[in-house]
């Protein structure tokens, strides 16, 4: 089955996408390149600039098993349960 569609999770531990972060860096390329980007967020951490990048982005605890899961559920519902590319940027 094609799908027309390239999904990425950029997700990681210690400033994932920080503004100006690396995971920033590679959120926006992928969405540069026609591809979903999906991005994590520490709770408290900032994310305006992801959302004025077209980028979207769920806030995620990695300590937090029930953060974890309705992780999962949010991506699962937006890919269909399909990932072309994941980067644990920790």
């Amino acid at each position: 089955m094609a799908r027309d569609q390239k999904f990425a999770l950029v997700t990681g531990l210690l400033d994932r996408c920080g503004k100006g972060g690396i995971g920033e860096a590679l959120a926006q390329e992928y969405t540069r390149r026609g591809i979903h980007a999906i991005a994590t967020v520490l709770p408290n951490e900032i994310s305006d600039h992801l959302t004025e990048a077209g980028i979207t982005w769920f806030p995620l605890n990695v300590t937090d098993e029930k953060s974890v899961a309705n992780l999962k559920k949010k991506i699962v519902s937006i890919t269909n349960g399909y990932l072309d590319f994941l980067v644990n940027n920790a």
